[in-house]
């Protein structure tokens, strides 16, 4: 198995913010991450993963929380 593969496996994942994801991180496969976005990111957006990094998982906003 290739260097970074359950990395890469994350791009497209997409989930519901919830507030630990926001200020703690978030756990995908035993591995921790913080979240970066270019726009701000609010509990309850739905968002995908769509760059994975040794800094963290960048995030899009797919449904904002309304």
């Amino acid at each position: 198995m290739q260097e970074g593969y359950l990395d890469q496996r994350l791009i497209g994942q997409r989930f519901q913010l919830k507030a630990t994801d926001l200020t703690d991180g978030i756990t995908f496969y035993g591995i921790f991450y913080h979240i970066h976005a270019a726009t701000p990111l609010q509990v309850g957006d739905l968002v995908e993963i769509v760059r994975v990094s040794a800094h963290g998982l960048t995030v899009t906003v797919v449904t904002p929380q309304s």
